[in-house]
C-alpha cells in the first residue's frame, strides 16, 4: 500500500472519521500527489516539473493514471505488523488513519494497462497478442518502472 508522508498537509478540520468509516471523496490534492507519484516513477525524467500544453503524450499518461487511481483511493487504519502500529504522520494528523491505494495489486495492473493503452489509442484496448513481441515488452517495462508497496 502506498501511503504519501511527504505532504504534511491537513484535510477540512470537519472531517471526522471512525474507524469503520472512510471519507465520501478523496481532496483532489491528495488525487495528484498520487497522480504524480506515479506518474514520475513511469517517467524520472519529468520528476517535480510541470506538465506543458503542448506534451500531449504525458498529459494523456497523467490523466490516465489519475483516472485509473481516482476510486482506488481509500481513507483507512493503518496496518498493523507484527503488533506493531506504523504511526507516521499522515493528512489529518490522526497517526492512526492515512491515504492508500485500495486493492494496491489490482491497481498497479490497472495502472500499467492504463499508461500502455495511452500510448497506443490505436488498439483500443483489446489485449496484445502473443505475436505482438514488441508491446509485450513494452507493456512489461512498464510494468518494471511502477512499485508496488506493501507496508508488512
Amino acid at each position: 500500500m502506498l501511503k504519501l508522508k511527504s505532504l504534511g498537509l491537513s484535510i477540512l478540520a470537519a472531517s471526522v472519521v471512525c474507524h469503520s468509516q472512510a471519507l465520501a471523496s478523496v481532496p483532489e490534492f491528495v488525487l495528484h500527489d498520487f497522480t504524480d507519484f506515479y506518474f514520475w516513477q513511469l517517467n524520472p525524467e519529468m520528476s517535480n516539473n510541470s506538465l506543458k500544453s503542448d506534451q500531449t503524450q504525458y498529459n494523456q499518461e497523467w490523466l490516465a493514471i489519475k483516472e485509473t487511481l481516482k476510486d482506488r483511493i481509500v481513507w483507512r487504519k493503518l496496518p498493523t505488523c507484527d503488533g506493531y502500529t506504523d504511526a507516521h504522520e499522515n493528512y489529518a494528523g490522526d497517526l492512526n488513519y492515512s491515504y492508500f491505494v485500495n486493492d494496491n495489486q489490482e491497481t498497479i495492473t490497472a495502472l500499467i494497462n492504463a499508461v500502455f493503452y495511452s500510448r497506443h489509442p490505436e488498439l483500443k484496448g483489446r489485449k496484445i497478442r502473443p505475436s505482438e513481441t514488441h508491446l509485450i515488452r513494452e507493456w512489461n517495462l512498464i510494468k518494471q518502472s511502477v512499485s508496488s508497496y506493501s507496508w508488512c
